[in-house]
């Protein structure tokens, strides 16, 4: 089975949860999504990030009474696992809005559903909705997205994932992305805008990984972002 298929036939599995005013779909799979019909041929992950805002909680836990494809992991509730091999793992991160601090990380306590609610998180804004062959799926702007995994402090391949990830939205974005990647840089902490430099220097001398977007293909395009959000300072 082709990954798209998995991708949207487990979107579609899930869709109660995206009908949830604010849930978005964000991480690796949001590039796949943002490619002309969905194609999603920028692989990294084999599972489905969904972001959950806090106030939202109560509403995304009655929807998964409507999900029958999935079941929570016993070891950790916040992962549902498909029964099917045919869809993909569905994780469920918490979003508040009202955090300040990027760095800022906490556990959102519940019984059914516990949430990792990450500050980082609260670049992403609401995006524009994919409608594609009956599917509602609602996306993050791809520049907070970028951001947000630019910030993200992981090593290893985690890290290099969390870059690809970053250059599939470089990848999939229009001028108005770009101005907007270029508005969120300037708003940033000096220390995090090292930080998204650093991370974009690192891309630039990354090599090709398996069924991901190729970083030394997009070399020039990546140095060009580089020198723009130095020039913006």
């Amino acid at each position: 089975m082709l990954f798209r298929e998995r991708l949207l036939g487990s979107l579609r599995a899930v869709q109660p949860v995206l009908d949830v005013k604010g849930v978005l779909v964000g991480g690796s799979q949001v590039p796949n999504l943002l490619e002309p019909e969905a194609a999603a041929t920028l692989v990294v992950s084999q599972d489905v990030d969904l972001v959950v805002p806090v106030e939202r909680h109560g509403e995304v836990k009655a929807a998964l009474e409507l999900l029958r494809d999935y079941s929570p992991s016993s070891d950790e509730p916040s992962v549902w696992i498909p029964r099917s091999a045919n869809l993909l793992e569905v994780n469920f991160i918490g979003r508040d809005a009202a955090l300040t601090v990027t760095a800022e990380t906490y556990v959102f306590e519940d019984d059914r559903l516990p949430l990792l609610v990450f500050g980082l998180l609260s670049l992403l804004e609401e995006g524009s909705t994919l409608e594609l062959l009956n599917l509602r799926v609602p996306l993050p702007r791809p520049a907070g997205l970028a951001l947000e995994k630019l910030l993200t402090e992981r090593g290893g391949l985690k890290g290099e994932r969390d870059l690809l990830v970053a250059l599939g939205l470089l990848l999939t974005s229009g001028a108005t992305d770009l101005d907007e990647l270029g508005a969120g840089f300037r708003a940033l902490e000096r220390g995090q805008k090292d930080a998204v430099l650093g991370n974009l220097s690192v891309l630039s001398l990354m090599k090709r990984l398996p069924e991901m977007p190729d970083p030394t293909r997009a070399r020039d395009r990546v140095a060009r972002l580089v020198r723009h959000l130095e020039d913006l300072g």
